[in-house]
């Protein structure tokens, strides 16, 4: 079922060629599908894995659709998938709280070189805007993952601000529901094989959301990049515990892993001093 087009996204996406690296991954595939609703002139997807990829192309049968297998390290690779390109959105990076935390040189390499090759790329190819996607774990970081994420919105913001040829800003959000290899499918595996729910705390909060509440914003603020900002919806905070017991009501305590929070926060308050509050998000402006 196609989404309700708006008029505003409608009118930037017109007749544009958009990027999107980490294209294939959770929300990658989902914006894929959407930002080819728009009459868009071509979608090039940028990413490492070569199933994905597959995967994708046997899903979404489109022929503005471009499959483009390669790393945001590889800085030829990168500025021949960003040549005549009017948008790009960066959602690439490594994710898991875990692997980041006993893979740091990879995840710094991939979180914070690749979004500096990104940008740099972005001053040679001159696309009319650039989107980073970046994460709640970025306010008042506690892991290396929120830690790289943090530095990955303050490079967007700078460039925003010293980039004259291209529009900058960066898009932070919560958990999505839908997200592969996260909690709830760990969750629907235990149930399934008999054995109780892995928590780690139960009073544990986390900020969670639905994969297409999640793109509507991340379009929706696609006419509003000027110059680095930060844009971050409100979100409604759960308890893990009350999303546990949906699925199964046996549980085992495991306790915190490393850097974990007990409860995440969407903005800090040092940010709100640089922030515009509106009804459903805050724009953070620190440059």
């Amino acid at each position: 079922m196609k989404s309700k087009i708006n008029q505003k996204i409608n009118n930037e996406l017109k007749n544009k060629t958009v990027l999107i690296t980490g294209g294939a991954g959770s929300l990658g595939i989902q914006l894929t599908k959407r930002i080819l609703e728009y009459p868009v002139k071509a979608v090039r997807v940028l990413d490492i894995s070569e199933h994905a990829l597959f995967s994708l192309g046997k899903e979404v049968k489109d022929k503005r659709l471009r499959l483009l297998l390669g790393s945001i390290l590889d800085k030829e690779r990168i500025n021949l998938a960003g040549k005549n390109v009017d948008l790009i959105i960066h959602t690439a990076a490594i994710k898991n709280i875990e692997i980041s935390e006993f893979n740091p040189i990879e995840t710094i390499d991939t979180n914070i070189n690749g979004t500096v090759n990104m940008i740099k790329m972005a001053t040679e190819t001159k696309p009319k805007k650039f989107l980073n996607i970046s994460t709640d774990k970025a306010a008042e970081p506690s892991t290396l993952y929120g830690t790289t994420k943090l530095l990955g919105e303050r490079l967007t913001s700078w460039a925003g601000n010293h980039i004259p040829t291209t529009s900058f800003a960066t898009v932070r959000f919560g958990n999505m529901f839908e997200t592969k290899g996260n909690v709830f499918e760990v969750w629907k595996d235990e149930e399934k094989n008999g054995v109780p729910l892995s928590i780690t705390d139960p009073d544990m909060e986390r900020y969670m959301w639905h994969v297409d509440e999640a793109i509507d914003f991340i379009l929706n603020c696609i006419p509003l990049i000027k110059r680095g900002e930060v844009f971050v919806p409100k979100m409604k905070s759960y308890k893990i515990l009350d999303l546990a017991n949906k699925i199964g009501k046996k549980h085992n305590i495991i306790g915190l892993r490393q850097g974990e929070k007990l409860e995440e926060i969407l903005i800090s308050n040092y940010e709100k001093k640089f922030a515009t509050e509106q009804k459903s998000m805050w724009i953070i402006k620190q440059y």
